[in-house]
């Protein structure tokens, strides 16, 4: 797949089937937009191409939010890659771009940049200034401009339309299970182990200290099992989302994980943590052997729910 950054630098000759929306996490429904997608390009002997935007427009249009993203760039691109798609064109949002009328969106993106034959979209895509343009405009204005639009119907599930705005609030409660379900993978987050203070060797429990991007969303603070990927290796940790207050309250939210029968030096290497469930909250206790006391029991019902329910994704892709 070829990442292309501003429409200005899309050079193929080729029309394209597109589909349009920001992806963020690119959980089930997304997906199914993206397979619709790769199917047409492939049903048309065309090209497939997704068009985002970066960034995320809500971090532009009201900069007071502390918005989140589920996932990176680069993890987006990895997904659409082995979905098969073409070409991931990144355009940088901008309040000028913001302020365009959707007309004006689809004739100087869609019709003049890209030469769009199919657009693929969700059933609540909206685009233009103040997001005025719908499916409905897109519609009409693909049959004016010659390109034909197809609409992706609402993704159920649990009774709740599947959306990027459930799946963030779900693991803002700290309910990974569940946001898999929605996500059609675990949620993952990925970094660099770090040198941290060296507490956890001390108590027997050696953890690798991982730091994640900033703007990237974390799950509530707590202990979380886990299915750390390191290189083509897979081992199951517990991972602490938190600030040590047993320690002293720290501002920053570290992310550190004890890998379970692991023993290899893996500073400045990078590991994803993909969270499988939740095990406790973030607790604060008396001394350092109350701590280790309740790691040992954490220990045990990871190795409990490992051997109950989890051991199979040693063997199974994890996309």
């Amino acid at each position: 797949m070829e990442i292309i950054y501003g429409v200005q630098n899309y050079r193929a000759s080729e029309r394209l089937v597109l589909a349009l929306g920001n992806f963020d996490g690119l959980h089930i429904a997304h997906r199914k937009i993206i397979g619709r997608t790769k199917a047409r390009a492939e049903e048309t002997g065309l090209k497939s191409a997704v068009f985002l935007l970066d960034p995320h427009p809500v971090s532009v249009l009201q900069p007071q939010k502390k918005f989140l993203l589920l996932s990176s760039l680069q993890e987006r691109a990895e997904i659409l890659e082995n979905m098969g798609i073409n070409y991931m064109l990144v355009e940088a949002f901008t309040k000028e771009m913001a302020a365009l009328s959707p007309f004006k969106f689809v004739q100087h993106y869609l019709v003049n940049s890209l030469r769009v034959q199919e657009v693929i979209v969700g059933f609540d895509y909206t685009f233009g200034n103040q997001g005025k343009g719908t499916t409905y405009h897109l519609v009409q204005w693909g049959e004016l401009f010659n390109f034909r639009v197809e609409i992706i119907p609402p993704v159920m599930l649990n009774n709740e339309i599947v959306s990027s705005s459930l799946i963030r609030q779900l693991i803002l409660n700290g309910e990974v299970k569940k946001a898999a379900d929605y996500l059609g993978s675990p949620f993952k987050r990925r970094g660099k182990v770090v040198h941290g203070d060296g507490r956890g060797k001390k108590l027997g429990f050696p953890t690798a200290n991982l730091t994640v991007s900033e703007g990237l969303l974390l799950p509530q603070k707590g202990v979380y099992l886990s299915l750390v990927t390191w290189k083509n290796r897979k081992v199951f940790g517990l991972t602490n989302i938190g600030q040590k207050p047993t320690f002293g309250l720290n501002e920053k939210i570290s992310v550190e994980i004890f890998l379970l029968d692991f023993y290899e030096d893996i500073y400045t290497e990078e590991l994803t943590a993909n969270f499988l469930c939740r095990i406790r909250d973030e607790m604060v206790f008396k001394d350092a052997d109350y701590l280790k006391r309740q790691i040992e029991t954490d220990v045990r019902l990871a190795r409990k729910l490992i051997a109950e329910e989890y051991g199979g994704l040693l063997e199974k892709q994890l996309i």
